[in-house]
């Protein structure tokens, strides 16, 4: 460290520490010609301009040094801000540019993605006979059972008789759904299965079998039961779902009714063992 002793004749004699506090007293003396400085390890005092001749250089570089750090300091700090800013400022408008472009580009999928369905004629779909339930002549067939047994049938029994044989002709079962199309294909929703019970007795049950078809083949099936199936009222129940397939068609699985002895199954041939009464059943 420097050491110097300051006096302008005015306010005494200043020790000072270093060049840059002795040049802050020669800038605040007010009568620079009366400026002496001793330098330590010397034994006499000097005028300034003497002083500048022994460390003009030194004192002008240090100061240049300090000055120019102090200018790469700043202008580095100065950068950096300016650097941060614009960053800044960049993120800021590409999330405000990213926010539009995206929601277009959503939209652009969605638009050209979405199915746009449109309205087309209901459905409506009757159960057709099943192949286990042949048509018959129901009048021949007594007339036969009456000529084997010798003796003529009692009318509850002949009733019955028509009734488990011509039972596709007096129990119907219908479907209506509504219809909708588009390039996706056809779907179907608001369902109504219905069973329309004409045989002047009641049924206890039974259960419909609904078939979805897609290019020509079953894709999927579901079941729907009904109990106590009058037959003074058609029998409604709704669906809350929606199939989408090329057509749907409704079958029965089975029926039962104690009230004629009628037994029938859609997996099953002949219930009864007897052809000529195929769905009899006591039960």
């Amino acid at each position: 460290m420097s050491k110097y002793l300051f006096t302008d004749g005015t306010n005494g004699v200043k020790e000072v520490q270093s060049p840059e506090e002795l040049e802050a007293l020669v800038a605040s003396s007010a009568n620079p010609e009366a400026i002496k400085v001793w330098i330590f390890n010397t034994n006499e005092w000097i005028s300034y301009a003497a002083f500048r001749k022994i460390a003009p250089v030194i004192t002008r570089k240090e100061k240049t040094l300090v000055s120019t750090n102090q200018q790469l300091g700043v202008g580095s700090k100065k950068l950096r801000a300016r650097s941060l800013e614009l960053g800044a400022r960049s993120q800021w408008l590409k999330k405000i540019l990213y926010i539009p472009v995206a929601a277009a580009g959503v939209f652009l999928i969605f638009n050209f993605t979405r199915i746009k369905w449109e309205k087309a004629d209901p459905l409506y779909a009757a159960a057709v006979r099943p192949e286990n339930v042949p048509v018959m002549d129901i009048d021949s067939l007594i007339y036969e059972i009456e000529t084997a047994r010798g003796t003529s049938l009692d009318r509850s029994t002949r009733t019955n008789l028509r009734l488990r044989n011509d039972w596709p002709e007096l129990i119907g079962l219908t479907l209506h759904a509504e219809k909708e199309t588009s390039n996706a294909g056809s779907r179907y929703f608001n369902l109504q299965v219905s069973i329309d019970n004409t045989t002047g007795f009641n049924l206890d049950n039974a259960v419909v079998k609904l078939s979805v078809w897609k290019n020509e083949k079953v894709n999927s099936t579901d079941t729907i039961r009904f109990n106590a199936i009058r037959y003074d009222k058609v029998l409604t129940r709704l669906l809350d779902a929606t199939y989408r397939a090329d057509s749907i068609t409704v079958s029965f699985e089975s029926i039962r009714a104690k009230a004629f002895n009628f037994c029938y199954s859609a997996t099953t041939k002949n219930n009864s063992g007897n052809y000529n009464d195929r769905w009899f059943c006591r039960e």
